[in-house]
């Protein structure tokens, strides 16, 4: 039987981050960071890691990669 009940989606709490980190941070200022955050984070970069992730995957786990050229 295939699970098909798995995390699909990915939230970050920019927020919660900066209050954590940053303590002393007022909310103006976590305000505008948190925009300026959302301005450069783009489906690229995400899509970046996630390709780099099922890379080392396939690597790893799957065992996938080059042929071994074979030698006499």
């Amino acid at each position: 039987m295939l699970n098909t009940e798995y995390e699909r989606h990915y939230t970050y709490d920019i927020d919660a981050y900066l209050i954590a980190n940053y303590p002393l941070m007022d909310l103006t200022t976590r305000r505008s960071i948190c925009r300026l955050a959302l301005e450069e984070i783009n489906d690229e970069m995400i899509e970046e890691a996630i390709d780099e992730i099922a890379s080392m995957h396939a690597v790893s786990q799957m065992k996938w990669g080059e042929p071994e050229e074979k030698t006499d």
